[in-house]
């Protein structure tokens, strides 16, 4: 009788490779919780969002708060946050998304909105997004000239 082991094939040992660092990983340089807001807050086709511009998503959030929406409203600060981050404008930063905080404060990623509306933690966001930006190449000429 022949051995059934023959005829398996080798377990082949599975190398272990570090996993692969994204670029946006490498900038936060291990900082978890900034990582894990500006993965949820970064831009990545900034060019759809900006053409709007930050006073638009404002203007809608302020009028989807008088009529009680709050999902919509928290969305569109968080949009215009999101702009404030890729234009470099650290006041607003922190205001749109302090005010994305207070409209719903039920939102699941609520502590994204409140780690980026301290002062010390958007300016942190603010420069690895900028470098982001300009690694990636998805950064304007006209946004790198001016400044917060």
């Amino acid at each position: 009788m022949v051995p059934f082991g023959i005829f398996r094939k080798k377990k082949q040992e599975v190398a272990t490779k570090p996993a692969q660092k994204t670029l946006l990983e490498e900038l936060c340089g291990g900082n978890d919780e900034l990582y894990r807001a500006l993965s949820r807050t970064i831009l990545l086709n900034p060019q759809l969002t900006v053409k709007e511009g930050i006073d638009s998503y404002t203007g809608r959030a302020q009028e989807y708060e008088k009529t009680g929406d709050r999902a919509r409203a928290r969305v569109a600060y968080q949009v215009a946050g999101e702009l404030a981050i890729y234009e470099g404008k650290l006041a607003q930063t922190q205001k749109f998304f302090k005010k994305a905080a207070e409209v719903d404060p039920n939102f699941e990623n609520g502590k994204v909105f409140e780690y980026l509306s301290k002062k010390e933690n958007a300016e942190r966001a603010l420069a690895v997004a900028q470098e982001f930006y300009t690694k990636t190449g998805k950064r304007k000429e006209t946004v790198e000239s001016s400044s917060a």
